[in-house]
């Protein structure tokens, strides 16, 4: 109970230190309505945009596209992952390609993507090579931490490798899985946000919404900043709804 309110008291004090920054640089920026809105002006345009049904058209949009990146994202990952934490010199071969993936600048990939695929699924396949290395990463330390003592009984009572995958390995690597993808999923919306915006995509979305308000007015941030504001209570209750579970599967 203690540890409770004393999370919830570092919590409120560090939302009123955002506020009271917001606040500062706001007031120190001429015109700041247009350029730097205060959080009241912030607050009142996102009150207005959650009225609107095209809000919520976008939010499902961009939602959904994050989905299944991050599904083919998973698959992808749990496949090579069981690879490479039974071959561990499949896993020392794939360890350079994952090595270069996260090193690529996301902008580049960005404009790979348009040329192949088109501005509409082009955030679809960020997402995905963005999330793969975090998931495969957790699956392969998963891997490496197996009691190889169970891997030895179960060969010697005649277990065959699926049976063993099925049965000893994916449980036990089930807790890291679960970080990975508690760690990866916020990251994933962000992602495909920040890839509808550089794809200049004309689709719904919330990225192509703040795209559009910056090309209607590009002196008026406002709407930008609420629609921000709209990801951040989003990533905020996704957040949410993983903290519990991630601190009851976190591995040790």
């Amino acid at each position: 109970m203690k540890s409770s309110l004393k999370n919830f008291l570092y919590t409120t004090l560090g939302v009123i230190l955002i506020l009271v920054g917001w606040i500062i640089i706001s007031s120190c920026i001429s015109n700041n309505s247009m350029i730097f809105p205060d959080f009241i002006v912030t607050g009142k345009e996102t009150i207005r945009l959650l009225g609107r049904g095209y809000t919520y058209k976008c939010i499902w949009a961009s939602f959904l596209r994050t989905i299944i990146g991050f599904a083919a994202s998973f698959v992808l990952a749990l496949i090579l992952g069981i690879v490479a934490g039974n071959v561990p010199a499949i896993k020392r071969v794939f360890s350079p390609f994952f090595s270069v993936l996260k090193s690529i600048p996301t902008a580049s990939l960005v404009f790979l993507f348009l040329v192949l695929v088109g501005a509409k699924n082009a955030p679809i396949l960020m997402v995905m090579l963005i999330c793969l290395p975090i998931l495969y990463e957790a699956i392969v330390r998963g891997f490496e931490n197996i009691d190889k003592n169970l891997i030895n009984a179960a060969r010697i009572d005649g277990a065959n490798i699926m049976s063993r995958i099925i049965n000893i390995e994916l449980p036990a690597v089930a807790p890291y899985i679960m970080v990975g993808v508690a760690s990866s999923f916020s990251l994933s919306f962000k992602i495909e946000i920040m890839a509808e915006v550089i794809s200049g995509s004309t689709t719904n979305g919330l990225g192509s919404a703040i795209l559009a308000c910056q090309r209607t007015d590009p002196t008026n941030m406002t709407p930008i900043f609420a629609y921000s504001l709209v990801t951040i209570i989003i990533v905020g209750l996704i957040s949410l709804v993983f903290m519990p579970f991630e601190s009851k599967v976190k591995p040790h």
